[in-house]
């Protein structure tokens, strides 16, 4: 019998192990996939970040990119419209030199011819100043106004022209 009790004993032990085991067991899983879960959920939210930050770096590239050509683009135009103004600007002083060359002329005048070339020197004075005024605001940096202010001081340089024309006109009807 003590044979038999001990067995008892020893199968009741087994039972009990068994039980706490598999209860331990069953916890030891439920911690462990919570703990995968959470594992997957960090990989998951770092392969997310990864993707943002290389889209992020991307659009950055290409934005950076965008702003180099468009600088690029505005240095160029810049120039060309600083080479523009330059070529305005000898196509001013060319009517400056003729028209000082007709002023001193009709400074030199007399009688009618005197009084037809002040007429003549007043209007162009007028038009020179309206074209020196234009000139100065010609900036090659200003994209928006520059089209019409190159416009108007190439018409303003016309009128000039031919204002120096009537003066020379003027001067030859003595």
């Amino acid at each position: 019998m003590r044979k038999q009790w001990r067995l008892i004993m020893l199968s009741f032990a087994l039972g009990v192990a068994v039980v706490a085991g598999g209860a331990g067991c069953s916890k030891d899983d439920k911690a462990a996939k919570e703990k995968a879960a959470a594992d997957k959920a960090a990989a998951d939210k770092a392969a997310a970040d990864k993707i943002a930050a290389d889209k992020a770096a991307a659009d950055k590239a290409v934005a950076d990119k965008a702003a180099a050509e468009k600088k690029a683009a505005d240095d160029k135009l810049a120039a060309e419209r600083t080479e523009a103004k330059a070529k305005l600007q000898k196509e001013v002083e060319a009517a400056e030199r003729k028209a000082t060359h007709f002023k001193e002329k009709a400074a030199k005048a007399t009688g009618a011819a005197k009084k037809n070339a002040e007429a003549a020197v007043a209007e162009l004075d007028k038009r020179w100043e309206a074209l020196k005024a234009d000139l100065a605001a010609l900036d090659p940096t200003k994209t928006d106004a520059w089209d019409a202010a190159s416009k108007k001081v190439s018409e303003g340089t016309a009128e000039v022209n031919k204002a120096i024309d009537a003066l020379e006109a003027s001067l030859k009807k003595k």
